[in-house]
């Protein structure tokens, strides 16, 4: 076939890709807002079920806590991916898995997320419904064989489609995806998130209206002055953002810590705990909108919203720290909602000025802690003016946003999606590490060829080793494992202080650089300076994992072969570049 007829032939079947490729957008909009759709009328009819109009003390603790045995089960042994909100899992499919999610998690998520919201966990039904959505694009995307390129790219797609439908924001919906998903606002998938989106919510406004989610009194900023008043209340949306990342990292890490055979169990000892605290509060249970929707009116007191603001922080952090499946949008917009209703009774009060309604503080709220915990600035400000049309709240809504989100950028300097991926020991790659296709990168410069020593091997046996076999120095554990890194130097010294007997774990210290296979290589000679002549590259999801290292030999062979490979120095170190401690 001679050259004019293939490229023709190329350009037909690339016009058909991309045909298909928009046609199952469509689809999965459509999917999506269904399966969106029937998950939140599944939410409201199991919690209507479970405690009836006016639930009884008993009730209110008995429903949480057995449910969540059920649901402990299954999410131990059945749906492990379920667990928690979704968004963070969906990141990771999409950054490091290839856009591949198994049929079981959009599955299990729906069942576990039907029975631990409806049972009365203060957690919400959106972040799930991300998962849920990028699982349906996943699982069609497979079904199709579609490439892996495609398959990808239509996790994000999935996610604004489903966020869209439970919001009712199509906007909101496709920044949260570029915001948070892709981590690129430039991304070449707007055009698609944007028509999953659209078509997700047309899906979910003709089944379920096409109502706003929340009614607010029109709202007038009176004088600029008051600004200052809304500049404080970012502030304070900022101090109680870190206050719940912080809490919530805390408490999951000390769920995590204890034995593993009690996993299973966790998610009842969470519901047990809420539902000793739904007695008191059952303002706290579930999602909680109703209650959101009184403080935009004007329908609840200082004191209470006080109250509900700390108790609502409290419940959260024990329903979700626990391990039950369910997101942290609906608490943030709850937490927002009554913290902002409060400065703003407060500001009425107190102010010599002429003060907007409480209602419109605890709307600005709402988008300030959301862009003060989610992190995603954008989608805050679009999401609040979607959800109640109220155009003129635009600007006092940018000024606390924008403090909020300067202060948790400042004090907590890893997003919380992120955060609770590190805790699981995955690590996403920062932006360093996203660079076009076929740039150089630190899979390109290592090697798997790789000697490791025991922990317990003496100090004298490992300077036989390196007597052997010459290295800088040597890598303490196992392939699976790699426990630290131990410079000849260190050995050196240690020998001639006596301690030759002793094991080299003893000589074990952190703060030893790393990077992972897909750094750039600009990056791996600046981390290869950190470390005395070896750089191990270690796998994101098993961050212990040994893939290969790097070595002077390996570089000087790569920059022999590869002359115009090295770029220039990145302006600062991706948020993944922190060292890890030898016993991680």
């Amino acid at each position: 076939m001679s050259l004019p007829p293939l490229l023709s032939l190329t350009q037909r079947l690339s016009v058909r890709e991309n045909q298909i490729f928009l046609a199952l957008t469509i689809v999965i909009g459509i999917v999506a807002g269904l399966a969106v759709v029937l998950f939140t009328l599944a939410i409201e009819i199991t919690q209507a079920g479970l405690f009836g109009f006016s639930p009884s003390p008993w009730r209110l603790i008995a429903v949480p806590t057995l449910v969540s045995i059920g649901t402990g089960i299954m999410l131990a042994r059945s749906f492990p991916e379920a667990r928690g909100s979704g968004v963070p899992q969906t990141e990771a499919a999409y950054r490091l898995g290839e856009g591949r999610i198994p049929a079981r998690v959009p599955i299990g998520k729906f069942i576990t997320g039907v029975l631990c919201v409806g049972s009365g966990h203060s957690l919400g039904r959106e972040g799930p419904s991300v998962q849920i959505g990028a699982g349906v694009a996943s699982v069609l995307g497979s079904w199709l064989r579609l490439s892996p390129g495609r398959l990808q790219a239509l996790v994000p797609v999935g996610a604004a489609a489903a966020l869209s439908a439970a919001f009712n924001t199509p906007v909101a919906a496709v920044l949260f995806a570029l915001e948070e998903i892709i981590g690129d606002m430039n991304a070449a998938l707007l055009g698609s998130t944007v028509v999953a989106s659209v078509t997700a919510v047309v899906v979910a406004r003709s089944i379920l209206g096409n109502e706003v989610l929340f009614r607010v009194p029109d709202y007038q900023l009176a004088e600029p002055i008051e600004l200052l008043a809304y500049g404080a209340l970012g502030l304070i949306g900022g101090g109680l953002s870190l206050l719940f990342c912080k809490g919530l990292l805390r408490a999951r890490r000390w769920f995590r810590s204890l034995p593993p055979r009690t996993r299973v169990f966790q998610p009842a000892m969470g519901g047990l705990l809420l539902g000793c605290i739904l007695i008191f509060f059952p303002q706290v249970l579930g999602v909680g909108y109703e209650y959101v929707d009184q403080a935009l009116n004007g329908g609840l007191v200082l004191q209470t919203m006080l109250l509900l603001c700390g108790v609502k922080l409290v419940a959260t952090i024990i329903s979700y720290a626990s391990g039950n499946a369910g997101g942290i949008f609906a608490p943030t917009l709850y937490l927002g909602a009554m913290a902002g209703g409060a400065v703003g009774v407060l500001v009425n009060q107190t102010a010599l000025f002429p003060a907007g309604d409480p209602g419109a503080y605890a709307l600005v709220g709402m988008g300030t802690l959301f862009a003060g915990i989610i992190r995603a600035p954008m989608t805050s400000v679009f999401m609040v003016f979607e959800m109640t049309q109220q155009y003129q709240i635009l600007v006092p809504l940018m000024v606390a946003n924008m403090l909020s989100y300067m202060i948790s950028r400042r004090y907590q300097p890893v997003p919380i999606y992120h955060a609770l991926l590190e805790q699981d020991n995955v690590h996403l790659p920062g932006p360093g590490s996203r660079l076009a296709q076929g740039a150089w990168r630190a899979r390109d410069v290592m090697t798997q060829e790789m000697v490791f020593v025991p922990e317990q091997l003496s100090v004298d046996r490992a300077r036989e080793r390196i007597a052997s076999d010459p290295s800088p120095c040597l890598l303490v554990g196992a392939r699976e494992k790699l426990v630290g890194i131990l410079p000849a130097a260190v050995l050196q010294e240690a020998a001639q202080s006596g301690k030759g007997s002793e094991p080299v774990a003893h000589l074990l210290t952190g703060g030893w650089a790393h990077v992972h296979a897909d750094h750039p290589i600009d990056l791996v000679l600046e981390r290869f300076r950190q470390n005395p002549g070896l750089l191990p590259v270690l796998d994101r999801h098993k961050t212990t994992h040994v893939q290969g290292v790097i070595t002077l030999k390996t570089i000087t062979q790569f920059l022999a072969a590869n002359p115009q490979s090295v770029q220039q120095p990145h302006p600062a170190a991706p948020p993944d570049s922190g060292s890890p401690s030898p016993k991680q």
